[in-house]
């Protein structure tokens, strides 16, 4: 799902949104402040992990020295590397999403969220309950959408979402 990015709507976070609307799609992200923010952690915790270890390699300090603080520079170093790299996926657009579209909807909210993707054919009914939107599917089966990182308050999302159900009712009677 492709979208134009629009760069200047502020999202409910206060962020620039990166969200994106395309004819019929919709895709909610993390807002692009957030990412800047990992991107701005991840290369301030590699350049301290960088200075400490140039200032390790000017003292000449005992073997056992160089070893441990050098084990605990190499594991911060891995620590800013993963947020640095998270935060650059989550400025491209991977990452934590949900995309809304004519054929139905991905939940990639993190782990717990139940069932990723479904048609809207499936969708039994949508109801927000704090900074969650619940998607009550058929065959028992749920998917949750945790609002709290995106760039979209709950109500709204889950306004769209039952919106798209009158179009796809309005498309689809039942016979």
């Amino acid at each position: 799902m492709s979208g134009v990015l629009d760069p200047g709507i502020i999202g409910h976070t206060g962020f620039v949104s990166t969200s994106t609307d395309d004819a019929g799609s919709r895709v909610y992200r993390v807002p692009t402040g957030v990412a800047l923010r990992g991107i701005g952690m991840g290369t301030i915790g590699l350049g301290l992990c960088v200075v400490g270890a140039s200032i390790l390699g000017a003292a000449e300090p005992s073997r056992a020295v160089v070893v441990g603080v050098g084990l605990v520079l190499g594991l911060l170093a891995l620590l800013a590397l993963t947020v640095l790299v998270v935060g650059v996926l989550r400025l491209v657009g991977l990452g934590v999403r949900v995309e809304l579209d004519d054929e139905g909807f991905l939940n990639a909210t993190g782990p717990g969220a139940g069932v990723r993707r479904a048609a809207w054919r499936e969708v039994r009914r949508v109801q927000s309950d704090g900074p969650v939107v619940s998607v009550d599917l058929s065959a028992g089966r749920r998917s949750i959408i945790r609002t709290g990182v995106l760039d979209v308050q709950t109500r709204e999302l889950a306004k769209e979402m039952r919106a798209r159900l009158v179009r796809r009712d309005a498309a689809h009677p039942p016979a």
